[in-house]
Parts: C-alpha cells; sequence; structure tokens
C-alpha cells in the first residue's frame, strides 16, 4: 500500500544520542512496502512524526533470516532517499530487538552493508561496522573560492572531515551543504563533519548530514570518521570520545600497519661493481612504448566494462585518489532509547 493510501501506520520511535528513528516492524505492518514516501512524509519535523530517518525491521519467526541473525534492517533517510548504513540507526535497531525480546544482549543484525554484531548493557549499545574504515587525508576542495584542506572518509558511508579550532564559530549548514554537493565529491557526495581535538582521547564535532540536508544533533558514522580523521593525522589513538550536541559516542578502532614500499620493478637491477654494466638493448624503445601503450589499452577497456558492469561497485571521488590508510574492528558504542510509540494517522502521510 502506498504512503499516500494509507490509514494509519504503528511504529516507535527511538534516538541514538541525539540521532531519532521512527522504526517500523514487519511483524505489526507486514504489508508496509513503500519505506521511501513513508520516510519523507513521516519524518518532517512539526507537521508529522518527525525523524532523521525511517527503519524497517524484518523480525520475528517468519522472517526467513539466517540462523543467528534476529533482524534485517533497511533505511531511509529523511529525504526518502536509502541509506548504505547508520551508526546510531543499527545501534537503534539493536535496541529495539533486545527491547522486544528478539534477542538478548547480543544481538546480530543484518544491513545493507552486511551483518552487524550489537550489544546492549544497560542504556548502553555498541555496534561494530562491517568492512572497516578507510581515510584519505590532506585532500583539497575548492570551496567559496577558498582551498579547504580535510580528510576523506569511508566507514559505511561517505564523510568529508575538516579540523577547526571551534566548530562553534562556524556556519555548519552553508558550509555543509557546500561541500556535500562539491563536484570533486560527486557521484555519491558526502556527510560533512567539523572537528575540534581536544585531547589525544577525546574531541568536539559538528555533522552535516546527506538525506537529512542539515546539520543533526549527532551522528554514529560521523563519530567514526572524526575519529578516524584524527587518528589519520596522529592526533588521537583508540579509544575515541566522540562528543557532539546530542551525546557523546565512544569509537573503538585498530589501524591497518602500512605496507612496506613495492620496489620500483621499472628501475634496473643495480649491478655489481666487479662487473661490467650489460651492454645497451638495441629493442629498449620499442619495449618501452609498448609498455605504455598496454595499460592505457587496458584502463580504457577496464572503465568500459566498470561503466556497463555491476551497478553496486563504489564509485570513489577525486579526492580519494592514490592509497588510503586502513583500518579495522571499528566499533561505537553510545546511549540507545525507545522515546516513542504510536499510531501515525491517514493526516500524517499527506505530502504538501
Amino acid at each position: 500500500m502506498s504512503a499516500a493510501a494509507r490509514k494509519s501506520l504503528a511504529f516507535v520511535k527511538y534516538s541514538g544520542a541525539g540521532n531519532d528513528f521512527i522504526i517500523v516492524d514487519s511483524r505489526a505492518e507486514p504489508a508496509f512496502r513503500d519505506g521511501s514516501a513513508a520516510a519523507r512524509a513521516l519524518c518532517r519535523r512539526g507537521v508529522a512524526v518527525g525523524a532523521d530517518g525511517l527503519v524497517l525491521l524484518t523480525c520475528g519467526d517468519d522472517a526467513g533470516l539466517e540462523d543467528g541473525v534476529h533482524g534485517r534492517m533497511q533505511l531511509w533517510n529523511a529525504d526518502g532517499s536509502a541509506a548504505e548504513f547508520s551508526g546510531n540507526g543499527a545501534r537503534c535497531a539493536v535496541r529495539y530487538l533486545s527491547d522486544e525480546g528478539l534477542a538478548g544482549n547480543e544481538v546480530r543484525l543484518l544491513t545493507d552493508m552486511g551483518t552487524v554484531d550489537g550489544r546492549v548493557d544497560g542504556r548502553q549499545v555498541a555496534v561494530t561496522v562491517p568492512g572497516g574504515g578507510a581515510v584519505w587525508p590532506q585532500r583539497r576542495l575548492r570551496v567559496e573560492g577558498r582551498d579547504l584542506i580535510g580528510t576523506y572518509v569511508t566507514a559505511g558511508v561517505p564523510f568529508f572531515v575538516v579540523l577547526h579550532d571551534d566548530p562553534d564559530d562556524l556556519p555548519v549548514r552553508f558550509l555543509g551543504r557546500a561541500i556535500r554537493n562539491h563536484a570533486d565529491l560527486k557521484p555519491a557526495g558526502a556527510n560533512v563533519d567539523f572537528v575540534r581535538i581536544d585531547d589525544e582521547q577525546e574531541l568536539y564535532f559538528r555533522v552535516y548530514e546527506r538525506g537529512v540536508e542539515d546539520e543533526t544533533l549527532s551522528s554514529g558514522t560521523g563519530s567514526i570518521a572524526a575519529a578516524l580523521a584524527a587518528a589519520a593525522a596522529d592526533r588521537v589513538a583508540s579509544p575515541v570520545a566522540c562528543r557532539a550536541a546530542g551525546g557523546t559516542l565512544m569509537v573503538r578502532f585498530t589501524p591497518v600497519p602500512a605496507a612496506p614500499p613495492t620496489p620500483d620493478e621499472s628501475q634496473a637491477e643495480p649491478v655489481p661493481a666487479e662487473e661490467p654494466p650489460p651492454p645497451p638493448d638495441e629493442d629498449a624503445g620499442d619495449a618501452k612504448t609498448e609498455a605504455i601503450e598496454t595499460p592505457e589499452d587496458a584502463d580504457t577497456e577496464n572503465a568500459d566494462v566498470s561503466a556497463e558492469g555491476d551497478a553496486e561497485e563504489p564509485q570513489l571521488p577525486k579526492v580519494a585518489e592514490g592509497p588510503a590508510l586502513e583500518y579495522v574492528e571499528i566499533e561505537v558504542e553510545g546511549d540507545s532509547r525507545r522515546v516513542m510509540e504510536g499510531t501515525a494517522s491517514a493526516d500524517a502521510f499527506r505530502l504538501r
């Protein structure tokens, strides 16, 4: 049934350190399908329920989930766009599954990124981030006529992180919108963090999020991106307390040691001093030409295949050129709790 045709919708609302999410349980709403339209309708603040996003949780005995998995999470941002992952959204979903007796204190949650391991300890909920994180420091963007140096991070979703002495002095909505839509961050754009590092295990950040298209009170993935960007600058070490307006999130991670430099195979091997150097190769010029042409042909062919191939392959933006620093065993922990439950009426689905 479409959102416009709905008479009502049962929901609960959770807050994860200031990020709030409407959760729809498949057991109560088995016919629920149109998450995008429902998110656009219900997440509007002031005229509907109001939230940063909407989560559909497929759970229960008839969900068809693999053994050991307690629920499947699908997420839509407030603007109706599908979201790859949300740290705070996942923490809220984990807490809901535990609250409903569908899991104990150890929860496994299937997301579009992969399976998340969750842990509930009182009001504190921790989740792991599947796939780890990658960081590209010292990236330059031309924003509003000025050069801006920041760090590009992927940890579930993309972020551009700017270190600043006092984020509260910045026009976060204005700068966040300009950076989020920057040409060098296409095709996906990026969420934006503005971060002040207070000491080697604490920082403060403000965040502008895609899909909400505004500053939010907190962000689970935003706290991860802030911590990894600061770690890449050798300013913090795990664990890092990441403070935002909505609360504090603890981020833990393990750096992946950098691989030793690969010898340049194009350079000739050193010749022992007691032996004369080999005579010049008369065909060296031709060989060199072939070595240049072949990779160019291969790159062109690969680019064509990529463009027509699997649409789910991630496309990294211009600022993510070159090798990245990698982090694994990423976990984010913080407060998560139920704040509302009820039924949204037909009026809430009328998009104006």
